[in-house]
């Protein structure tokens, strides 16, 4: 075989490997924990988010219901939607921080304001707070339903809540203190496009676009949404508080030597077509570092 006919079959090789990795990078992320918390605002779209990304998406789920969850939600309904591998009520089958060390992404169709609360406080003393919160502080895929704990949804009003203002400002205040903890916040419509976002990042970029990936207006309106403006400037930027960077590669694997480079808490976005290694992964999950595809 000639040279150059060896090195281009070597080629094709690295990039079927290099797919097949990160295909399971992204299958790894659609197992996903969720948690019901007590309240039934936008309980049925939630439900119904939730059913497409397991028939449409490939997602798994194991469920875990609160006290006040349980009291007031159709658990054989979430059960028979969802079909999860585990379904527990009030009480986890593991420790929190072993629920959240084994899982990527944690879905709360229903936040609470009493959740909310704790997150915010940063109080893990009941099992739904303490699973948020600790996935969190991983750096897990934390995306939460605001639809119970938005001080401007309409369906309060409907239901005969007529708030201060003062009062309206420290909930919003920490729905933003969750979006800062680097929480995916979003509607119950809007639950399936925003997992889909949260877990692109860790996607092999070099797949087909996804439909539904894209921030919509009407969820940024919805919730203050964490997609945020970013104006760059050369290989470093600014979002907030945390530094935005650029990676250049010399070819398409951004591995664990790559991530060791930036600080934590940043923000990496890497080109398009780049194979993101699980150590990669996993260090930026410890640092706090988010890692995005260029768009």
């Amino acid at each position: 075989m000639l040279a150059g006919q060896e090195q281009s079959v070597q080629g094709i090789i690295a990039q079927v490997i290099a797919e097949r990795v990160a295909q399971k990078l992204l299958e790894r992320q659609k197992h996903a924990l969720v948690v019901y918390t007590g309240s039934d605002m936008g309980l049925e779209e939630g439900l119904e988010n939730l059913r497409m990304l397991r028939r449409e998406d490939g997602f798994t789920y194991r469920v875990l219901l609160t006290k006040s969850a349980a009291g007031i939600l159709d658990a054989a309904a979430i059960r028979s939607a969802l079909e999860p591998a585990e379904f527990w009520v009030e009480k986890p089958g593991a420790p929190p921080e072993a629920l959240t060390a084994r899982y990527d992404t944690i879905l709360v169709p229903t936040l609470t304001v009493n959740t909310a609360a704790h997150v915010a406080a940063c109080m893990a003393d009941t099992p739904a707070a303490a699973i948020i919160l600790d996935g969190l502080m991983r750096g897990k895929n934390v995306v939460a339903a605001v639809d119970g704990c938005c001080p401007d949804n309409p369906e309060r009003i409907r239901r005969g809540f007529h708030m201060a203002e003062g009062l309206k400002k420290k909930l919003r205040e920490q729905k933003d203190t969750l979006r800062d903890y680097g929480a995916y916040l979003t509607t119950a419509g809007h639950l399936r496009e925003t997992a889909k976002k949260a877990i692109a990042g860790f996607a092999p970029a070099s797949a087909p676009a996804q439909p539904g990936l894209a921030e919509t207006a009407g969820n940024r309106q919805a919730l203050g949404s964490t997609g945020q403006d970013m104006q760059y400037g050369g290989k470093q930027s600014a979002r907030g508080d945390s530094p935005v960077f650029w990676a250049s590669l010399e070819g398409r694997v951004f591995s664990g030597m790559h991530i060791k480079a930036y600080p934590s808490h940043a923000t990496v976005i890497v080109p398009k077509g780049a194979i993101i290694t699980q150590l990669a992964s996993d260090e930026a999950r410890a640092r706090g570092i988010r890692i995005e595809i260029e768009s």
